[in-house]
């Protein structure tokens, strides 16, 4: 049998959208339900068909990223089949493409496992490829802030620092306020070799998707910190913080995530979901300092070819 990859085009970007809708689990459903996925989806080369034998079998996003240390290559397979041993089977026929005689560069494959699915180990591991931590997913209960949490916000307060929620009113009175939270993160993350820039645009449609939110910290005039959240299906999705790096220590970061976790309570009274990278240990302790505990451990399997080796899968 024969495998395909047919590129997603405008034309058949809401097909692609509703096979992955129709295979992942329900909070990766709400996720690209709440979010501008097609934008997203159109704005890359990377997502694909993957058809055997004309059928369409799965979805596969497949990108690749060149840096100084070599080339990154990313893949993703949703299967219509919610099986192990098929989603195993699929990704090893799949990476048979991949062969060649030689590589330029160093090329680094990462393997990640559709939502609600493993690789079968053994398998992976006869492939070549090694089981690697990628991020811990955190969760804090339901309700307002308890005693011990977010120890420095009232440092914040003292120190003049502002929290709030985005509105239409805030807006009125800053009407560049999502051009300053991408300037905020452009500086935040300048250093961050895989930050994934967000265009002022892409925050004002997150700001008018339904169950989406804002919470912003300013010192005076100054956009000093924010953060967003997104109602998936029964928890509240906490996206990355975003603090400008002279007010560390301040007490800004907690003041905000203090306001956030008030907004989320006051809202829905739901579960907030994080996640962190396992080797941020900085970010690990702040997640905790915010009453969040880590439930879960997200692997991807790497394998790598060096400069001048074949690819055989």
């Amino acid at each position: 049998m024969t495998l395909t990859l047919i590129a997603v085009t405008k034309d058949t970007v809401a097909a692609y959208l509703d096979f992955r809708l129709s295979v992942v689990d329900a909070s990766t459903a709400s996720y690209l339900s709440g979010t501008d996925q097609v934008s997203m989806i159109l704005a890359s080369t990377s997502h694909h068909f993957l058809l055997e034998d004309d059928v369409m079998v799965a979805t596969a996003a497949i990108k690749r990223k060149t840096d100084d240390d070599g080339m990154s290559v990313y893949v993703l397979i949703d299967p219509k089949k919610r099986d192990e041993k098929h989603l195993t089977d699929l990704i090893a026929r799949l990476l048979k493409t991949e062969n060649q005689p030689s590589v330029d560069c160093d090329t680094r494959y990462h393997l990640y496992p559709s939502s609600g699915l493993s690789f079968i180990e053994a398998d992976m591991h006869a492939m070549g490829f090694s089981k690697n931590s990628e991020n811990i997913k955190y969760v804090r209960d339901p309700g307002p802030p308890r005693a011990g949490e977010f120890p420095h916000a009232a440092k914040g307060e003292q120190l003049g620092y502002r929290p709030m929620v985005i509105d239409d009113d805030l807006i009125a009175k800053y009407p560049d306020i999502f051009s300053r939270m991408s300037n905020v993160y452009d500086r935040a993350f300048a250093r961050r070799p895989n930050a994934q820039r967000i265009t002022a645009e892409e925050r004002e449609k997150n700001y008018h998707q339904l169950d989406s939110g804002y919470v912003i910290c300013m010192l005076g005039d100054e956009l000093v910190a924010s953060t967003h959240f997104l109602k998936l299906d029964q928890e509240v999705l906490a996206t990355e913080l975003e603090c400008l790096r002279k007010h560390w220590g301040t007490g800004a970061a907690d003041l905000v995530c203090k306001h956030q976790v008030k907004e989320v309570t006051r809202r829905w009274n739901l579960p907030i979901i994080a996640y962190a990278d396992k080797t941020n240990a900085a970010s690990r302790r702040a997640l905790e300092r915010f009453g969040l505990y880590p439930v879960q451990e997200h692997f991807s399997w790497q394998r790598t070819f060096l400069a001048g080796s074949r690819i055989n899968f």
